[in-house]
């Protein structure tokens, strides 16, 4: 059992480190087992092939993102049900730090998601990102809109361009800021800019 574990990780830092250097559509399960120092049988035996290898490493703090957001959109659910309608959303502060913890703590993983997944069924991970924001943000809009008793409704072109300018605002850090204490001090920043005046930017 020890070596089967020994084993699995071996392959896990060679596929990495593989990935890492050619991105997914390069990367050889040859050269995963050679350097790892193990067959082509081996590798077999614990993953079913390149996308399963791909996904043991990128797949839980994937799965774990989306968690942190769901919680996230859920508590500005319960925010809006019971704050003064006219009351602000804050500043973000709070989730952002969840968030670059979350990244920076799995940041060999996120560069592999944001520059070496081409090919791979994370392709789309940052359109993926932008779609649930986008979608549980014209939902929390609209029930906002709806508490204020005012006639307004969601602009959905400029929160789609609201949303891609926080998002690759985070890819953006985390391909070119590998501090995780920097990074969080400038997306801090550029969620206190957006949050001002969200209300009067996405509804019209």
């Amino acid at each position: 059992m020890t070596q089967d574990k020994e084993t699995r990780e071996l392959l896990l830092e060679s596929a990495k480190a593989e990935f890492m250097e050619k991105g997914y559509n390069k990367a050889s399960l040859r050269s995963i087992c050679s350097n790892a120092g193990v067959t082509t049988g081996a590798l077999y035996f614990f993953f079913k092939d390149k996308a399963d290898l791909y996904r043991a490493i990128v797949g839980k703090p994937v799965d774990e993102l989306f968690e942190i957001m769901q919680a996230h959109f859920d508590e500005d659910d319960e925010i809006i049900a019971s704050a003064d309608p006219d009351a602000d959303f804050d500043d973000h502060s709070e989730i952002a730090q969840v968030l670059i913890h979350h990244i920076y703590s799995n940041y060999d993983a996120a560069i592999l998601l944001l520059t070496k997944s081409q090919g791979s069924e994370y392709e789309d991970i940052v359109d993926r990102i932008v779609d649930m924001t986008e979608s549980k943000s014209v939902e929390a809009m609209e029930k906002l809109a709806a508490r204020n008793g005012k006639k307004k409704k969601v602009n959905r072109y400029m929160l789609h361009l609201v949303i891609h300018l926080v998002v690759d605002s985070f890819v953006h850090l985390i391909t070119h800021e590998p501090d995780e204490k920097k990074a969080l001090a400038n997306i801090k920043k550029v969620f206190k800019m957006t949050m001002r005046n969200w209300k009067d930017t996405v509804l019209d």
